[in-house]
């Protein structure tokens, strides 16, 4: 089974189970959520006020040309839990 990561940066979260994630949609826009901290990974562990690059955790749902279709843990604050991103900020892993 194939797992698919999108590249953003993490946050601590208001809550000790959460990260803040932000991250870039197709068009250079922002998007940001709260994400649980099973759907997040990261090499660094965030420190307060500081953010590092990590990846989340997300489902392929259409792809086209070098747009992905996909769809988040947790709803965007501004977006909803769908969103358009660059192939080249997907990554897929075996599981």
């Amino acid at each position: 089974m194939e797992q698919s990561w999108l590249k953003c940066r993490i946050r601590e979260g208001q809550f000790s189970d959460e990260f803040a994630v932000q991250g870039r949609l197709f068009n250079a826009k922002a998007f940001a959520l709260f994400a649980p901290k099973n759907t997040v990974r990261t090499k660094l562990t965030p420190t307060k006020g500081e953010a590092v690059d990590g990846e989340i955790s997300v489902r392929v749902l259409n792809q086209k040309g070098d747009l992905v279709l996909v769809s988040l843990p947790a709803p965007c604050l501004e977006n909803g839990r769908d969103i358009t991103v660059k192939k080249e900020q997907v990554t897929t892993t075996s599981k």
